[in-house]
């Protein structure tokens, strides 16, 4: 029920985890990122706070007093949220199971000689490696 949850704060403090970025984006909420799995979640925080609508601090004092001064601030708050909704894409999903669905129920096309091509090819590299 994170919709629910979401839909009761004004920020929210979290990890730079992609699918809390999501929601807390198509609620609105401006998003302090507190932490990040290195590689996967890093980029995340360079599109949030370049964006317009977070910050991000391991400092726990540093949290606070970000988080204090965003609710502190109604014109401030209000622009955050304004550039979180704007980075909000709530169809993302159903974008996603389209174009899947696209791609599996396409019609069949032959592959071309030149991909025939490239797959001969390529079995004969690996069967250079194999014996």
């Amino acid at each position: 029920n994170m919709d629910e949850w979401m839909g009761a704060v004004d920020v929210i403090v979290t990890k730079a985890g992609p699918g809390t970025i999501a929601e807390a984006t198509i609620q609105g909420l401006p998003i302090m990122l507190s932490s990040f799995l290195p590689g996967q979640e890093e980029g995340n925080i360079p599109y949030v706070v370049e964006g317009g609508y977070g910050s991000y601090s391991k400092d726990p004092e540093e949290i606070a007093t970000t988080v204090k001064s965003w609710l502190l601030d109604d014109e401030k708050l209000s622009k955050m949220s304004a550039n979180a909704k704007k980075a909000a894409r709530p169809n993302a999903t159903t974008a996603i199971a389209r174009d899947i669905a696209e791609l599996l129920y396409a019609p069949y096309e032959p592959p071309t000689e030149v991909e025939i091509n490239r797959f001969e090819e390529r079995k004969e590299e690996n069967n250079d490696i194999i014996t």
